[in-house]
């Protein structure tokens, strides 16, 4: 997945609780990504033995999973990416 970086300011409450969470970043992923209508989502996997990529969706937030079967040859396949 192609990260970005995006600075946010916290007030002194926020900062503290941002620092409770073992990954920040991560956690403010999953809560944007609870905003986007789950009809379209998709997420694309890209296989590690092969390098077969392709897409598994539509389906829930809670439904996200960081690996996946390989289509092409059975081996897992780690989530890399979000697109519609």
């Amino acid at each position: 997945m192609n990260m970005r970086q995006k600075i946010i300011s916290l007030s002194l409450d926020t900062y503290e609780l941002a620092s409770q969470k073992a990954n920040f970043s991560a956690w403010v992923r999953r809560k944007l990504l609870e905003e986007v209508k789950f009809s379209v989502v998709k997420r694309e996997y890209e296989c590690t033995m092969c390098g077969h990529k392709f897409f598994m969706g539509p389906n829930s937030v809670t439904g996200i999973t960081l690996t996946e079967d390989c289509h092409e040859c059975g081996k897992s396949a780690y989530k890399t990416g979000v697109t519609e």
